[in-house]
């Protein structure tokens, strides 16, 4: 994906004929090689629960994403995405600081228009707007932007944030328009390597597992639906939608034990901080019992993901709405 150059390629990576000729190139196997090492590296960290960030070539990177795609496992995928997604902030904070034309060449590429001048980066008000939605934190709020003729003026912290949800969309994309049986082709040399490193992950998972106790999931607001999926892809959450989950599952009675576990699943798990940050919510450390915020709070801190249910509409606290779902169906 990334080279020293730093290059991003999509239409290369999204092309059949590119990976069937990467992949099974008899002069060149190194490609191929690094992909499989790499996906097992990941399997591998994922029963581990560390991370295993690795910067790979273009052509590792297009074989790689298409034989995720054939091993067709959702949490793998999102571990993957996750892992390059991290890889390419840190590319791109590298190329800002040390490599400013490379950086701007790629926003070219990938078709972002991007201005830089005098150290000072701004971008259009839609691209802002557009990919601020799943970044969490003031700075990424459209009231505290700076503008200058219709442009946002961003820090390299913000770019770079906005960069890689802009690359996650792509990727995803691509992912989304991969031909299954076309990546079943390509890679049928390998068909049972593949098939080895799928049965390996399905096992791993099912001991890594989330499991909710006895509460019942069906009754949970879609903030609270959301933050549980993106744990169970093995993302991290933002601080306030930790928070937010916390305080509304100590709130229907969950065990602080059944919460700790939960967070297992989150890339950057420690067992010591997440059971003081658990303890301190539930009132144990504290001796406040925290509630969850309202829904305006996590409105304004991009939480809210309430699309079109019609319950969302007519209530202002998570909380409430759960209380509503359980009293209808009792």
């Amino acid at each position: 994906m990334i080279t020293d150059k730093f290059f991003v390629d999509y239409d290369y990576v999204s092309s059949p004929e590119n990976i069937n000729t990467a992949a099974n190139s008899l002069s060149d196997r190194k490609p191929m090689l690094l992909a499989l090492e790499y996906i097992k590296n990941i399997v591998k960290k994922y029963a581990d629960k560390n991370r295993y960030n690795q910067v790979l070539d273009l052509k590792s990177f297009g074989i790689a994403l298409w034989m995720i795609k054939l091993i067709n496992q959702r949490n793998l995928t999102s571990r993957f995405i996750i892992e390059q997604r991290d890889v390419f902030e840190n590319e791109i904070l590298r190329l800002i600081k040390n490599d400013i034309e490379s950086f701007i060449d790629y926003c070219h590429r990938a078709k972002i228009n991007v201005f830089v001048s005098n150290n000072i980066i701004k971008i259009p008000f839609n691209f802002f707007i557009t990919y601020n939605k799943k970044i969490s934190g003031f700075k990424y709020r459209l009231i505290y932007q700076k503008m200058e003729n219709g442009l946002i003026i961003v820090d390299e912290g913000q770019i770079a944030h906005l960069l890689r949800e802009n690359f996650v969309e792509k990727i995803n994309i691509i992912y989304n328009s991969i031909n299954i049986d076309q990546a079943a082709q390509i890679f049928k040399s390998y068909q049972s390597e593949i098939n080895l490193i799928r049965d390996e992950f399905i096992k791993i998972n099912a001991k890594n597992e989330m499991k909710l106790g006895d509460v019942d999931f069906t009754k949970f607001p879609p903030c609270i639906i959301e933050y549980l999926n993106e744990i169970r892809d093995n993302q991290n959450l933002p601080h306030l939608a930790r928070f937010t989950l916390v305080s509304f599952l100590h709130s229907i009675g969950m065990s602080n034990a059944d919460m700790i576990n939960i967070f297992r699943n989150v890339p950057d798990f420690n067992e010591k901080m997440t059971t003081y940050q658990v303890e301190h919510i539930t009132g144990i450390i504290s001796g406040t019992e925290y509630s969850p915020p309202k829904c305006v709070t996590l409105r304004s801190n991009h939480l809210c993901y309430m699309d079109d249910d019609p319950l969302c509409r007519k209530i202002n606290h998570p909380l409430e709405y759960y209380k509503k779902k359980k009293f209808r169906k009792s």
